[in-house]
């Protein structure tokens, strides 16, 4: 195979990216995308498996092994012992596949802009045809295969948490460990639900600070007035209901990363501090004339078009160039589609864990029945994604809970919260328009999910307001689905007061400018994490993980260090006065 530089198809944006890295030889191969036993889905061919010379594919050959190892012949007893011969050509830069005579199961070439496996739309191959990468050929309704040219990565290489095995998700890969060495901060820019936390994370972990905090916060979620106590800290008496000094998250960062997710909703108000911050690393509290050094990094995300935002005047230049220092850019699930089944069948083993009853999915494996339709898999790998990895955990979701009984596989409907087409995207000067939610529907929102209007009013900002308006407008979404995502709303900007003043429920009732009482019975009604909830044995797993320290496991918990201590003190194992670290 020639080593010059391939003009693999990809997605707009990223063949050019990949031209760059030509000096890393890329070879063919082949993805299962299909199998009954739903764990083999996304292994791979053997590097060398497929090559100018024909490679028959059947039962017992080739082998197709995944992350650690194990490779394993497709195997399905409904599978032919030669079903198709494969091979590359290297002058066309294309496949050439052919069906075996005698094969039992016909060969069809799935179309994944909207084409059918099987029936009229997808007439069996007959012939010698050639298929670009990208491209993905059905044996029947038993195997699903994905022709792909990449370079060539050991089973055992890490992928540091991201799934898939797409090209733009090993460039990802490879552009994290590179971007970790360095300590200057950094933009992680992708559209929305694409996974920009994941990638924030695995730049943490693989950076010297792993073994630091990894504070996360959502700009987007702290209400204006607080945001300033919030990432910088206050000092007692800065403002009303600030009965106790409060740390903020960038000192909860110390020795870590603070991860900004939504950093466009940033108030320009706030945006001199943290570029300050950035410059000296000195973080002055709310009330305070001094400030302390802290040693953090800081990492950004956005789905928005930054350099946009500085020319319409919502983002200082100077902030914007200082957090560009390395920039991350995270692919949408439409330009890695070929990842969508492993990702699907990845979120639901994470769902069977939590609901066992699912468990009768994998078990078609053992006794090669299919309980995954095929044509539900290819339907996976054909939707547009506008949510990306967020829609597609969504559909997990909903196929969980239709599945939960054995029997015939029920498949949900397309998603009830996407968009029916494309919303036009607003003029690049334009003011981001404000579509507030009606009162009315405010108001029956919060009945429905058991909270008062005015708590609503006051613990939901206005772009959270606005948000949820503009998704009303767009998505016609009926009144069950908006209180489901009031409810998720109002969850994230309350957990985000707690964060911001330690879990000190006094101090978050005083800003809410409600009781301790009834903040404790809104946390209940959200699901919020509270100390009382805690057993001795998760306590002890997370302080151990938190190497002893109680602060720190308190933080992870995400309960105050006062109330762990009365938790533990109430199990019969109290803390000793002066002690905090085990």
């Amino acid at each position: 195979m020639s080593s010059a530089t391939h003009e693999v198809i990809r997605p707009d944006g990223w063949s050019a990216w990949l031209r760059g890295r030509s000096h890393e030889a890329q070879a063919p191969r082949l993805r299962l995308l299909y199998h009954c036993d739903l764990d083999r889905i996304g292994t791979l061919s053997m590097p060398g498996a497929v090559a100018v010379h024909w490679l028959t594919l059947g039962r017992r050959d080739p082998p197709f092994g995944g992350v650690g190892g194990g490779a394993r012949a497709i195997d399905d007893p409904h599978v032919s012992r030669e079903q198709l011969r494969v091979r590359w050509l290297p002058d066309a830069q294309r496949f050439e596949v052919e069906p075996v005579a005698s094969a039992r199961r016909p060969l069809h070439v799935v179309d994944l802009d909207g084409g059918a496996i099987g029936g009229a739309a997808a007439a069996p191959v007959t012939g010698p045809i050639q298929l670009a990468p990208g491209a993905c050929v059905a044996v029947g309704d038993r195997v699903l295969l994905g022709l792909e040219l990449a370079r060539v990565r050991a089973p055992d290489a890490d992928r540091l948490g991201l799934v898939g095995e797409s090209e733009v998700v090993w460039a990802l890969r490879d552009e994290i460990r590179s971007v970790a060495q360095f300590g200057g901060a950094a933009l992680v820019i992708g559209p929305t639900g694409a996974g920009k936390e994941l990638v924030a994370r695995a730049l943490h972990h693989q950076s010297p600070r792993a073994a630091g905090p990894f504070v996360p916060v959502n700009c987007g979620a702290l209400p204006e007035t607080l945001v300033e106590s919030a990432l910088f800290g206050h000092r007692k008496g800065a403002f009303t209901g600030a009965d106790a000094d409060g740390k903020g998250l960038f000192r909860a960062a110390d020795g870590g990363t603070l991860f900004l997710d939504e950093l466009g909703e940033l108030p320009l108000t706030v945006q001199p501090k943290l570029l300050r911050i950035l410059q000296d690393g000195v973080v002055t509290p709310v009330g305070a004339h001094e400030g302390r050094r802290v040693d953090v990094r800081v990492v950004g995300a956005t789905h928005r078009d930054l350099e946009a935002e500085v020319r319409a005047g919502r983002l200082r230049e100077d902030l914007y160039h200082r957090m560009a220092a390395h920039v991350l850019r995270v692919p949408s699930l439409a330009e890695r589609r070929l990842d969508t089944p492993e990702l699907f069948v990845h979120l639901l083993r994470g769902l069977s864990l939590a609901h066992g009853a699912l468990a009768w999915l994998w078990e078609g494996g053992r006794t090669w029945q299919t309980t995954l339709p095929i044509g539900f898999v290819a339907d996976l790998m054909r939707r547009p994604w506008s949510g990306n990895v967020r829609e597609l955990q969504n559909l997990a979701e909903r196929t969980a809970r239709l599945n939960l009984h054995p029997g015939a596989f029920q498949a949900p409907d397309a998603p009830s919260d996407a968009p029916a087409s494309p919303v036009a995207a607003p003029s690049r000067d334009a003011e981001p328009a404000l579509s507030p939610v009606p009162d009315a529907r405010l108001r029956a929102a919060g009945e429905t999910i058991g909270l008062a209007h005015k708590t609503l009013r006051k613990l939901l900002p206005a772009e959270a307001l606005s948000a949820l308006g503009a998704e009303i407008a767009s998505e016609h979404l009926d009144d069950a689905v908006l209180a489901a995502r009031v409810r998720v709303r109002a969850a994230e900007a309350l957990l985000v007061l707690l964060e911001a003043r330690q879990f000190n429920q006094s101090a978050v009732a005083a800003a809410l400018g409600t009781s301790r009482t009834t903040l404790i019975k809104l946390m209940d009604d959200l699901d919020l994490p509270r100390a009382t909830d805690l057993d001795a044995d998760e306590i002890a797993r997370v302080r151990a993980q938190a190497g002893g320290d109680l602060d720190a496991a308190a933080r992870i918990l995400r309960v105050s260090p006062s109330a762990l201590k009365k938790r533990l003190t109430l199990l019969g194992r109290p803390e000793p006065d002066g002690r905090n670290r085990g």
